[in-house]
């Protein structure tokens, strides 16, 4: 496992972070499992070398933070903690009892890296900023990150405080911040900690073409790349992957996650999972590394899956509200 810098924070992380939103988000992602199992998870990442644990108020309601904090008790000095909180709880009125919050289920005084998880356009992106940097002197936070954001976002977010990280929905199968946001974040020594990292899934292998999402389900067509025919011809790229990862003796995933670890601009890939097995399979993906070659043929048969959710994406950019800059 590799270690790297955040930012310009003094933190160093592994290059896979344990994303832990499945934990707490009940049926969206599938089945829900017991919470020692999550537990068990958690430590079983932490004994494969994984430091950093991400989470957020909004998983299930702040149960994955809770589920989070007890697996970590014994291990809290050793490790690193991300939470995230929506711009509108980290409004003047409400950031101090956001993080608080937070504290309390993961039963901690400090939060290493606090994001604001989604921009408003009822909020000026500098309040939560302004409101973080104030918790961020008292002790509470080490380092401030920021989720979801456009390149105007950040740059309003960078003249309003000390931003230490970008957290980005990033895989073989959504590169949109490869216009803008990394090349920014490379520039200004901004660590970038990718989330979907794969792909939800997708890269896994696991999924065929006539696959059946449990109404719960958060891929029961409510997401660009399990809609018809984008889901179709990721299926068809993850098996190309397939083959390359076979020279390697590694799984589709593997292969999918060493792609992105080693991507310039990427500090550390989120990966979820919600039993100890998929850990260890995951962290397979580290001590080793694709050639040149099969990178850029890896990257050259995705982006032909990741452009049909590009101008997708740019419309979620201009027509979500949730994305619009308040001024």
């Amino acid at each position: 496992m590799d270690y790297r810098k955040l930012g310009k924070s003094n933190i160093e992380i592994s290059e896979i972070t344990l994303g832990c939103w499945a934990m707490g988000a009940g049926r969206e992602w599938g089945e829900s499992l017991e919470d020692r199992i999550y537990q068990e998870t958690v430590l079983t990442a932490y004994e494969q070398g994984i430091n950093f644990f991400d989470t957020a108020m909004g998983y299930g309601d702040g149960h994955s933070e809770e589920v989070l904090g007890k697996a970590i008790k014994g291990i809290r000095d050793k490790i690193y903690l991300s939470s995230k909180c929506s711009a509108v709880g980290l409004t003047r009125e409400n950031a101090r009892k956001s993080v608080e919050l937070t504290l309390s289920r993961l039963g901690t005084d400090m939060i290493d890296v606090y994001f604001v998880h989604w921009p408003s356009p009822e909020i000026p992106v500098e309040e939560p900023i302004e409101q973080l940097m104030k918790l961020k002197s008292e002790g509470k936070i080490r380092a401030i990150g920021v989720s979801n954001f456009t390149l105007k976002h950040l740059k309003r977010a960078v003249a309003s405080g000390d931003i230490d990280v970008l957290q980005p929905s990033y895989s073989l199968f959504w590169r949109h911040i490869e216009r803008d946001l990394m090349p920014y974040c490379i520039e200004n020594n901004i660590g970038i900690i990718s989330y979907s990292s794969i792909a939800q899934g997708l890269l896994t292998g696991k999924f065929t073409k006539d696959w059946k999402f449990d109404e719960t389900d958060m891929r029961n067509g409510k997401i660009p790349l399990f809609v018809s025919p984008t889901f179709e011809m990721a299926i068809d790229a993850t098996e190309k992957i397939r083959l390359i990862a076979n020279r390697y003796g590694k799984t589709p995933v593997q292969a999918a996650i060493n792609w992105t670890i080693n991507k310039q601009g990427i500090t550390s890939a989120i990966v979820g999972a919600k039993r100890p097995e998929q850990v260890l399979e995951n962290v397979g993906a580290t001590g080793w590394m694709l050639s040149e070659d099969d990178r850029l043929e890896i990257a050259e048969f995705t982006m032909e899956v990741a452009k049909t959710v590009m101008d997708w994406d740019t419309m979620y950019q201009k027509d979500d509200n949730r994305l619009e800059i308040k001024l």
